[in-house]
């Protein structure tokens, strides 16, 4: 059995922490052993869904309490427990610490980058640039969820594997009886739903997201924005949408468990990132056969013809606005989770590629 000790787990709940779960869940138990560093002592995300998988937790000091005791507590981590490989999931190189002790202690590594740009502190993006020099690539495996994640973390010339985040279609196939419920329950009629899933952070955009919808209603004013996730820029677009006498038109749902049935409840899907490593929520709202927008800044691969176009971030809202309108409703919308299974992005495809890293590392 191969024992796997991932790095990235954390008590916020973000891609990070949604992968890991995805991939405990559907690796082969009888071939590998997870195992997680967590910074800390509280119980990470997912703690009791992965814990009922088999996962077991190193819980320790956070750099940012005591730096000393941090590694310390890892080179004892390092040289007690028995493991194959260290696969670290970061969004940026700003703290790299477990993985020059893994190799120290002649570990094998893998650095897995999950982002494709940071929008940090000043401190985190100045520690990104400095260990993006000090990184030893040629001691460890890169990977990334994307060329453009590859590309920002390592370099252009460096020599990456990507692994593209796969989807289990299964759980977001469109259902007619879905879009009825929710669109009963929120009391929204045959109106045009248009949707965005994202934490209310920098990066997903959330003004453009308002601005074009505010530009949408003037060409269609039977249409509704929903907001899914939570976040610490969530006052501010209510704030947005009130100054523009939206708050009529547009539903905060906040964190929700029943998001394909929401996707279900809607027609198009607004996704104007700065930037993405992997976007599932992206790839969610196509297999459930919502027409997509989405910035021409994110990840080609998850723009799947057909089911969404990229277009340039600097056009104006209004621009934007009367591209939805041009777009048709996709009609046979339960063909669409084919479509990304053909494209190699469901989930069996994943975990194919991930335990082929695994075996030839």
């Amino acid at each position: 059995m191969k024992r796997i000790l991932h790095y990235g787990l954390s008590n916020s709940l973000g891609g990070i922490e949604t992968y890991l779960l995805k991939i405990s869940q559907y690796i082969d138990k009888k071939i590998y052993k997870f195992a997680f560093i967590i910074n800390g002592d509280k119980k990470p995300c997912f703690y009791k869904e992965l814990s009922e998988l088999g996962c077991e937790f190193y819980f320790i000091t956070p750099r940012g309490k005591n730096y000393n005791k941090n590694i310390q507590e890892l080179n004892a981590l390092f040289r007690t427990i028995d493991f194959d490989i260290l696969h670290c999931h970061l969004n940026s190189l700003s703290y790299i610490t477990p993985i020059n002790i893994a190799l120290k202690h002649g570990k094998k590594v893998i650095v897995h980058s999950r982002n494709a740009g940071c929008l940090k502190s000043f401190k985190s993006k100045i520690l990104h640039k400095i260990n993006y020099n000090r990184l030893p690539k040629e001691k460890i495996k890169l990977t990334a969820v994307s060329d453009l994640a590859g590309e920002w973390m390592f370099g252009k010339n460096s020599e990456v594997t990507v692994l593209n985040n796969g989807l289990d279609t299964k759980q977001y196939c469109f259902s007619n009886e879905l879009r009825e419920k929710i669109r009963t329950e929120l009391n929204v009629g045959n109106k045009t739903i248009i949707i965005h899933v994202g934490a209310f952070r920098a990066q997903k955009n959330h003004v453009k997201v308002v601005e074009i919808f505010s530009e949408y209603l003037k060409l269609n004013p039977e249409s509704i924005l929903i907001l899914i996730g939570a976040g610490e820029l969530q006052n501010e677009v209510k704030e947005l949408v009130e100054s523009l006498k939206l708050s009529s038109k547009v539903l905060f749902l906040g964190k929700r468990s029943d998001i394909s049935a929401i996707l279900s409840a809607g027609d198009y899907y607004l996704f104007p990132s700065f930037y993405e490593g992997f976007p599932n929520a992206l790839l969610e709202a196509e297999t459930s056969g919502l027409f997509c927008f989405a910035s021409d800044t994110i990840t080609k691969e998850a723009i799947i013809d057909d089911l969404c176009i990229s277009l340039p971030l600097d056009l104006s809202a209004n621009e934007w606005a009367n591209e939805i309108i041009k777009k048709s409703k996709i009609s046979d919308r339960e063909k669409c989770p084919q479509i990304i299974e053909k494209h190699g992005l469901g989930i069996e495809q994943e975990i194919h590629n991930l335990c082929e890293l695994y075996e030839k590392y």
